[in-house]
C-alpha cells in the first residue's frame, strides 16, 4: 500500500537520521564515491581473498585489522574523509533540523557546515554530553573518522564484532538522548538507512507510538522484504534522496504558530471537558485499584469532584491553594512522599478551571527545549489566555521555570516538591521561580479528609471497625495508606496479582528497578532501565498487560510506577534484600555515569543514603553486613569513590556498626573529595562531622579528658550560622540533638573552662533558634531541640554554679 505523500516539513521539530545511502553521492579525498555498508564489506572481502558474502562486515573488519598487509586506518581515513558533497546532500543539510543523527563514519556533515559557516557541534557516542547544547548538533552513533588514529581505530568506530558486543552505543549517554529526542520530535526522517543496525531498530520496535512519526526515505523498492520490515516501524516513501531534497526545497515548512492546545508536545493540556459525559459511579474495582496501585483516572476524578466517590477531594486545601494563586505567581505544593501531591495537582487543576484558567502539565525536561522548538510552544501559550503550568517534577521545574517565567509573564506556575527538598532548597526555589511565591502544605490529615476517606472505604466493603483502625492516630495520608496494605483483603489482592509477575525473572528485573526509582521519587527513564536491566522494558511490561496497566502509567510516551506508597510497601515488606541490593548497586553505578543530568544526581543523592537503605532492610538480620558489602562494591567503582557524599554515607554506616575510628577516617575522606569538586558545599559533611565527634565522645568509656572538645567547639561555631540559612537549617538543627546525651554522660569530664565554653555555645544556639519563624520552627523541630539545649545548660549549671 502506497504511503501518503508529504505535504509539509517541520524541520525545526524533526530529526534527520542519516545512513550510508545518504553519503553515497559524496566524494572522498581519493575522488571516489563513499561506499555503502555492503560495498565496504565487499572491499574488505576482496582484500582478504574471501567470498564477498561469506562473512559479515564486523567479522571482516577484525580479519583486516589482524592482517599486517592491510593498513586499516589508512584505508578508512581515505575512504571516509569527504572532499566534495553532492547537490542533494547540501540541500538536505541546509535545513535547520532539530538534530542530526548518523551511523556514518564520514565527515560529510561537518564539511558542509564548515564550508557554509554554520554553527554546529559534532559528538560521537563516546563523548560526554554537555549540559546545554550550543547551536545545532550532530551525533555519530558509530563514531566518526575525525577521531580515529592508527592505534585506536577499532576502539573509536563501531565496526568490528567486539565493538558490537561491548554495546558502546547502548551504554552511552547519547543512547538516552536519542530515545528522548524521538519522543519529543514531530517526525524522524531516515535517509539512506537500511535498519540493519539492531541498536536503532530495537528502539523503534519498543515503542509503537513512534511509528506515526517515523518516515523512511528510500530508493524505488527493489526488495519487498526490506520494505515490509520498515513498514513495521514507520512509513516508507520510495522517492529517493534526490526527490526528498527537492521536497526540502519546495515544501512549505510546518506552521510556525500553534493554535490548538492539544498540539503542544512539551506541555500536556488538562481539559476537564474532554470526553466528559454522564458516567456511572466508579466501580469497586476502580477504587480498589486506585488504592492498591495508584491506578488514577483523570476523567473519573473530575467527573466525581467535589464528592468523595473516587478520591478524597481535599476541598479545603484546594480552595486555599486557588486563593493563594490569585495573588501569587508561583505556588509550591509540598508534602512528604506518599501524601498525595500528584492527585492533589489534578484536583487543583479542576478548581482552577472553574476560575477560568487553562492548565498544562510539563512532565519532563529535555535539552531540545532550550532551542527553537520550545520557543514555538511558548508563543502558543502566550495566546492561551489565563494559563497555569503544573510541574509534577521539582527537578524539571528548576531546569525550566526561570526561562519560562521570563518568556511567559502572565503564566502562573504550580510546582510539586517533597517537604524535605522544600526545607533545604529555599535559595534555589527563590532564584528559579517568579515572585510572589506561596506554598501549600499537604502534610497532616484533616477530619473532613478522614470522613471522606472512610466513605471510600465503606464503598468498597471495608467494615467500620477496620476503617477506624486504619485512620486512628494517623498523622498523614501516607500512614493511612501504608496501614491499608495491612488489611487482609488489600494485601491478599496485591500478593496474588503480583505473584506471576515476580515469578518471571525477566519481568521482575524491570519491575524491581522501576519500584526502586519510584521509592526515591524518580520516574523510570526507559533508556536508563534498558542499560541497567539489559532488557527492553516495553516488551517486558507488555507481557502482562492487565496488571501492568494498573501498576504502571503510560504517559508522554513514557512509563513509570503509579504509586510511591506501593513501592514503599513492596520494598519494605514484600521484596527481600536479595531481590533489591544488586539492582540498587546497578542503578547507582549507571546514574553516576550520567550525573551531568539533574535527575541522575537526584537518584545518586537519594539511593546512596544509608538511612533509607537501613530501614528498607530492617527485617533482615544481615542488613549491616549486606550494606557494608554494597558500600564496598561502590568504593571499588572509580566514579562513585570520587563522590564526597558517598564517603559521608559510608561514615554513617560505620557509625551504626560502631566502627567509629573508620567512620572518622571516612569523614576526612569526604572532605578531601569535596575539595576536588569546584563549588561543592560541605554543610552535610560539616553537620555530620559534629554529630560524629559528639557520638564518639559520648560512647567513650574513658573517664579522662574529652580529647575532641576543641574540635567540637569549632564545629559548633561552624554550624550555628547554618541555622539562619534555610538551605542548611534542617541539617544544623537536627545535629544539635546529640548535645544533650553528650552533656549528660560527659559533663563531669570537662574542665571548668570547657563547661563555660560549652554553655556559651549552647546559649548562642538557643538565641539563634529563637529567631526562627514559627513555620521554620515547626518544620525543623526547633522547639524540641531548644528544650534539650536548655536542659543541658541547666544540668551543667546545677553541677557547677560557678559556670
Amino acid at each position: 500500500m502506497a504511503s501518503p505523500a508529504l505535504t509539509e516539513l517541520d524541520y525545526e521539530g524533526s530529526i534527520l537520521f542519516l545512513g550510508s545511502g545518504f553519503s553515497r553521492g559524496a566524494r572522498n579525498i581519493l575522488g571516489a564515491n563513499l561506499p555503502t555498508g555492503r560495498e565496504l564489506r565487499n572491499r574488505f572481502a576482496e582484500m582478504l581473498g574471501v567470498a564477498s558474502d561469506a562473512y559479515d562486515l564486523p567479522t571482516l573488519a577484525d580479519a583486516a585489522a589482524n592482517d599486517p598487509k592491510i593498513k586499516l586506518h589508512e584505508i578508512l581515513y581515505d575512504t571516509f574523509t569527504v572532499s566534495q558533497l553532492a547537490g542533494p546532500q547540501q540541500e538536505i543539510l541546509r535545513r535547520p533540523w532539530l538534530r542530526i543523527y548518523t551511523t556514518n563514519y564520514d565527515d560529510s556533515i561537518e564539511l558542509y557546515y564548515q564550508q557554509t559557516g554554520r554553527d554546529v557541534r559534532s559528538f560521537s557516542y563516546h563523548d560526554p554530553k554537555p549540559r546545554r547544547f550550543p547551536g545545532r548538533t550532530v551525533v555519530h552513533l558509530h563514531g566518526m573518522i575525525r577521531d580515529v588514529t592508527e592505534s585506536n581505530v577499532l576502539d573509536q568506530l563501531i565496526l568490528n564484532e567486539a565493538a558490537y558486543v561491548r554495546q558502546h552505543f547502548e551504554r552511552s549517554p547519547w543512547y538516552d538522548e536519542f530515545i528522548r529526542d524521538l519522543k519529543v520530535c514531530s517526525a524522524c526522517y531516515f535517509v539512506g538507512y537500511s535498519l540493519k543496525d539492531y541498536h536503532v531498530s530495537a528502539i523503534l520496535m519498543q515503542n509503537q507510538s513512534l511509528r506515526e512519526k517515523t518516515i523512511f526515505i528510500t530508493e524505488q523498492p527493489r526488495d519487498p522484504i526490506a520494505v515490509q520490515t520498515m513498514e513495521r516501524f514507520g512509513r516508507v516513501l520510495p522517492i529517493g534522496m534526490d526527490s526528498f531534497s527537492d521536497l526540502c526545497k519546495t515544501l512549505a515548512p510546518a506552521p510556525s504558530t500553534i493554535a490548538d492546545p492539544y498540539s503542544l508536545k512539551l506541555f500536556r493540556y488538562l481539559d476537564p471537558l474532554k470526553d466528559k459525559k454522564t458516567l456511572a459511579p466508579p466501580t469497586t474495582v476502580e477504587i480498589l485499584n486506585l488504592l492498591r496501585y495508584g491506578a488514577f483516572n483523570y476523567q473519573r476524578c473530575i467527573s466525581t469532584l467535589p464528592e468523595a466517590q473516587y478520591v478524597v477531594p481535599r476541598q479545603a486545601l484546594a480552595n486555599q491553594a486557588s486563593r493563594d494563586l490569585e495573588s501569587a505567581r508561583s505556588l509550591l505544593v509540598h508534602s512528604r512522599i506518599g501524601n498525595g501531591k500528584t492527585t492533589f495537582l489534578y484536583i487543583l487543576a479542576h478548581k482552577l478551571f472553574e476560575s477560568g484558567y487553562r492548565c498544562f502539565t510539563c512532565k519532563f525536561s529535555h535539552p531540545l527545549q532550550s532551542r527553537q522548538y520550545l520557543l514555538r510552544e511558548i508563543e502558543a501559550l502566550k495566546r492561551m489566555g489565563k494559563a497555569v503550568i503544573f510541574f509534577d517534577s521539582y527537578d524539571t521545574a528548576m531546569e525550566l521555570a526561570k526561562r519560562l517565567s521570563d518568556s511567559l509573564p502572565n503564566v502562573k506556575f504550580v510546582v510539586s516538591v517533597r517537604t524535605g527538598v522544600h526545607s533545604v532548597r529555599s535559595h534555589e526555589i527563590v532564584s528559579q521561580l517568579p515572585d510572589p511565591i506561596r506554598s501549600v502544605n499537604l502534610n497532616g490529615i484533616r477530619q473532613a479528609d478522614v470522613d471522606d476517606f472512610r466513605k471510600l472505604l465503606d464503598g468498597i466493603g471495608i467494615p467500620a471497625d477496620e476503617q477506624r483502625r486504619l485512620v486512628r492516630h494517623k498523622n498523614d495520608f501516607r500512614d493511612v495508606m501504608l496501614a491499608l496494605f495491612d488489611n487482609a483483603m488489600i494485601r491478599k489482592g496485591i500478593v496474588e496479582a503480583l505473584k506471576p509477575l515476580l515469578d518471571d525473572p525477566e519481568y521482575k528485573r524491570v519491575f524491581v528497578v522501576c519500584h526502586l526509582l519510584k521509592w526515591v521519587d524518580q520516574e523510570a527513564d526507559d533508556a536508563l532501565l534498558r542499560v541497567i536491566t539489559n532488557s527492553d522494558p516495553y516488551i517486558q511490561i507488555r507481557r502482562y498487560p492487565d496488571v501492568s496497566a494498573d501498576i504502571f502509567s503510560f504517559d508522554d510516551d513514557n512509563f513509570g510506577v503509579r504509586s510511591s506508597i506501593l513501592s514503599e510497601f513492596l520494598i519494605k515488606q514484600h521484596l527481600t534484600a536479595d531481590d533489591l541490593i544488586g539492582w540498587i548497586h546497578k542503578i547507582v553505578v549507571e546514574a553516576v555515569k550520567r550525573k551531568s543530568e539533574r535527575r541522575n544526581r537526584t537518584i545518586l543523592r537519594r539511593l546512596m543514603r544509608f538511612s533509607p537503605l537501613h530501614q528498607a532492610f530492617r527485617n533482615d538480620a544481615r542488613r549491616l553486613d549486606l550494606l557494608t558489602d554494597l558500600f564496598e562494591r561502590w568504593r571499588r567503582d572509580v566514579l562513585i569513590s570520587r563522590e564526597p557524599l558517598f564517603w559521608l554515607q559510608y561514615a554513617i554506616l560505620k557509625t551504626e556498626a560502631n566502627d567509629l575510628e573508620l567512620a572518622e577516617s571516612f569523614v576526612e575522606t569526604a572532605y578531601g573529595r569535596a575539595k576536588e569538586v569546584p563549588g561543592f558545599r560541605t554543610y552535610q559533611i560539616d553537620t555530620y562531622a559534629l554529630r560524629l565527634l559528639l557520638i564518639v565522645e559520648t560512647r567513650s568509656a574513658e573517664s579522662g579528658p574529652i580529647k575532641r572538645f576543641d574540635r567540637i567547639v569549632d564545629k559548633l561555631e561552624q554550624v550555628r550560622p547554618m541555622i539562619g540559612n534555610a538551605n542548611y537549617r534542617w541539617h544544623a538543627v537536627q545535629v544539635l540533638e546529640e548535645l544533650e546525651p553528650f552533656v549528660t554522660l560527659r559533663a563531669g569530664a570537662m574542665s571548668n573552662g570547657e563547661q563555660i565554653a560549652l554553655v556559651y555555645q549552647m546559649r548562642a544556639l538557643v538565641r539563634q533558634l529563637q529567631l526562627l519563624t514559627d513555620e521554620a520552627r515547626t518544620e525543623t523541630g526547633a522547639a524540641v531541640v531548644e528544650a534539650k539545649l536548655e536542659r543541658s545548660i541547666k544540668a551543667i549549671l546545677s553541677a557547677n554554679p560557678v559556670v
